[in-house]
């Protein structure tokens, strides 16, 4: 498991970002915004290999997990 994890974040303005959260809970930076989810979703993927790695099976679940989640504002 790596110690690290992107998360995609969907404000009340129903744009969408991708934060990086370090392995101690931090979130160290957060993209550009993006209309859509799958905007947000291909700026992880995209992240994840600029980091070395392809998106993992754990990313897709949170994504799926954020997807299904009620809106909240931020």
């Amino acid at each position: 498991m790596r110690p690290w994890k992107l998360e995609i974040v969907s404000g009340e303005s129903g744009q969408h970002w991708v934060r990086f959260v370090g392995g101690n809970g931090e979130i160290t930076f957060n993209s550009e915004t993006f209309p859509t989810r799958s905007g947000a979703a291909q700026a992880a993927d995209r992240a994840a290999k600029a980091f070395g790695e392809m998106v993992t099976a754990a990313i897709i679940e949170t994504m799926q997990a954020v997807s299904e989640a009620p809106a909240e504002g931020i």
